[in-house]
Parts: C-alpha cells; structure tokens; sequence
C-alpha cells in the first residue's frame, strides 16, 4: 500500500506555483525595462532567481510554460480582486463602487508587463491563448453572477446579463491594456472616476 501524503506537504502544482512567483518578481523588471519575453533567454531566467537548469526542467516544459505559470498566479490576484465588484450588492453610492474598482486597477498595474507578455503571446501560441481566454471567461462569469444578483435585488427592465457581461469584460479588458496600463497616477484615478462614473449610469443609477 502505498504511504499517504504527509499532512500540509505542498503538492508539485503548489509548489510550481511558488516557484512562478519568485519569476514573476524577476521577470517584470525586465519586461518594464523593455525587453521583450521572447528575447530572454532561460539561462538568464534561472540564474535571476537563483536556481539551477534541473530545477527550472522539473516544473516548466520551456519559457512558454514558465508564462502560462506566471499567468496562472496572476489569474487568481486578478479574481480576487475583481471579487470586490463581482460580489458587491446594490451599491450605496459612487464611493462604494469606486471602492470596490479600485483593486481591479491595483492588481492589473501591479502585474501589467506579466499581462502584457500573455496577451502578446497569444497571438502565436496556442496554449497562451487558451490561459488568455480562460482569465476572460473566469471574470465574465464573476460579473454575470453579480448582474443576477442584481436583477434580483429590484425590479430592472429585462437585462441580457450574460452578453451584458462579456461586453463589459471585454470593455474592460482592453481599457486596462491599452490605457490604464500606460497612465501615470493622477490620470490612473481620473480613468478609475470615469469608469465609476460609466458602470454606475449603466448598472445601478
């Protein structure tokens, strides 16, 4: 018979997925000093976060895979923050809303050059492609629970919540890409006050 796992051991994922924090904190710096993830090479990878070739072989295929890792990790930074929006009620006010935005446009600043690298990336690999789609998804099922709970909490002309939803993911998607990531922080919070200002009229004035 096989011995049971001892108890709290990490699994491989777990532990691969602590591994692909320790590159994501390697790996942007980088990517903010502009070079690009395709040109660095695994040599220069591994000998940044100190660890050996054998190491690095053990838990990612190739540098395609150390980004979908990273991703991975970035997915669920992204989920949790989206969740202050996703599992907000029927806000009180605009300040509430913002509130509630904020960690969206944090967490998506804090790991732009990782991000970027994916969406860059899925142009020509499939498997980037399929991490891209997936983080997309995930979020536009987070706000379409929360556009039926609100339905649900006063009566509303009928909603298409599920295409309701994609459209905003998708709003924001691009709108984080292309113009919060580049801003510098006064106009971060004046895109942050417009973009309140946009889901309030439409969802909740």
């Amino acid at each position: 018979m096989a011995r049971p796992a001892k108890p709290l051991q990490p699994t491989r994922d777990e532990r691969r997925l602590v591994l692909a924090r320790y590159f994501i904190d390697a790996v942007s710096p980088m990517l903010a000093g502009g070079e690009s993830y395709s040109d660095i090479s695994v040599e220069r990878l591994i000998t940044t976060v100190d660890v050996s070739r054998s190491t690095f072989y053990s838990y990612f295929d190739d540098k395609a895979d150390l980004l979908r890792a990273m991703g991975e990790d970035v997915t669920q930074d992204l989920a949790e923050a989206g969740s202050h929006w996703f599992e907000l009620g029927l806000p009180a006010d605009r300040e509430a809303l913002r509130a509630a935005l904020r960690p969206l446009f944090d967490t998506y600043r804090r790991h732009q050059m990782i991000l970027r690298s994916i969406t860059d990336a899925a142009s020509y690999d499939a498997g980037i492609r399929s991490l891209h789609a997936a983080l997309v998804a995930r979020a536009g099922a987070g706000l379409q629970d929360h556009l039926e709970r609100l339905a649900a909490e006063r009566p509303e002309p009928e909603l298409d919540v599920q295409r309701t939803a994609v459209w905003l993911v998708w709003m924001l998607e691009r709108g984080l890409y292309q113009v919060v990531a580049p801003a510098g922080p006064d106009e971060v919070e004046r895109l942050l006050g417009a973009l309140v200002e946009l889901v309030w009229r439409c969802l909740y004035a």
